[in-house]
């Protein structure tokens, strides 16, 4: 599956790297993994979002070379690369203000991964793997298919991007696969307390004192089966903290027993509401974005809905009180 990507790559000589906005470790660590191996094979590599790397994973751009779209310089810079290849996202919408300048380019453009709904015309060539745990866990297979070698900065971007969408080994998507490049990962020098404690392990202060607030919005719909809590800004704010401040509430939620779909409502200063849907198993949360718009996986899924906070969580579990329609076949 990988020889379209393997001519992409060896046809072209410059690289812009990007995934989507508010980027994860899955989203980073594929970033720079892939970065890193780019520079291995002799290429040149630019590595550009539409939004801020979270504090917590700047740990992995040891360089601060991660540039964001719109700042100072950054224009420029896609016009001295001849190819982008595109990680963790599959649509327009997520690419954020990058998506529509490389749109308003003539760039070639290759994308891999391991979301639902992949966008036709997205990507000259595309590689998606739903049955992949992590995009970090595609890059890992395709450096590997080209004999490349794991280096440890690739091997620690790649560790942090499959911790961070397995949750630790924790979640359903944990197979055979992804644990055994773990251990290849572990191998090539990752050492796993180490990295966990640098991508869970980091938390703020601000993030402390959000915890209680939101928490206390906690409810429950459909006779226990959904639960439902909110963060507004005057909650973000009152408590000095940050949208990347809330990274792992949602799984908390999760634990709960008896629940089987989770939305976390987050208000946004641009005024609509960020919806981030997490299933236990028997409910496709993608399916649930979908309708609105979103996209992500059966297990974690995201989207947002027009404010106010009150009618878009009015609107969100009307449509999921009947869970059968939404059930895992």
């Amino acid at each position: 599956m990988w020889n379209p990507i393997r001519e992409f790559i060896d046809h072209h000589d410059a690289f812009v790297v990007t995934s989507h906005i508010n980027p994860d470790g899955d989203a980073i660590g594929s970033e720079m993994g892939l970065a890193h191996f780019l520079r291995q094979i002799g290429k040149k590599v630019i590595v550009m979002n539409s939004t801020d790397t979270p504090e917590v994973l700047r740990f992995l751009d040891v360089d601060n070379e991660i540039r964001v779209y719109g700042e100072a310089g950054t224009q420029p810079l896609l016009d001295t690369v001849d190819a982008c290849i595109i990680v963790d996202v599959n649509n327009w919408e997520q690419l954020g203000n990058i998506g529509r300048a490389l749109q308003a380019r003539s760039l070639p453009r290759a994308c891999i991964d391991h979301h639902q709904g992949n966008t036709p015309g997205f990507a000259d060539y595309t590689v998606t793997d739903t049955t992949a745990a992590a995009t970090g866990l595609l890059i890992y297979e395709m450096i590997r298919a080209r004999n490349g070698e794991i280096t440890r900065p690739i091997a620690d971007s790649l560790y942090a991007a499959i911790i961070t969408d397995t949750g630790t080994f924790r979640f359903s998507n944990t197979d055979e696969r992804v644990l055994r490049a773990a251990a290849d990962l572990c191998e090539a020098g990752v050492v796993p307390f180490e990295m966990h404690r640098k991508v869970f392990g980091s938390k703020s202060w601000g993030a402390g004192r959000l915890l209680g607030p939101v928490l206390s919005t906690l409810e429950s719909e459909a006779g226990g089966k959904i639960a439902v809590f909110t963060a507004t800004l005057e909650m973000v704010n009152n408590a000095g903290a940050t949208y990347d401040d809330m990274d792992g509430f949602v799984d908390l939620v999760r634990a709960i027993k008896g629940v089987e779909l989770v939305l976390f409502f987050k208000e946004t200063e641009e005024g609509d509401i960020k919806v981030s849907l997490r299933s236990n198993g028997k409910v496709d949360a993608h399916a649930i974005a979908k309708q609105f718009g979103g996209g992500g996986h059966t297990m974690a899924s995201g989207m947002r809905v027009p404010g106010p906070m009150q009618r878009a969580i009015d609107t969100v579990v009307s449509s999921c009180q009947n869970l059968s329609e939404f059930l895992i076949r």
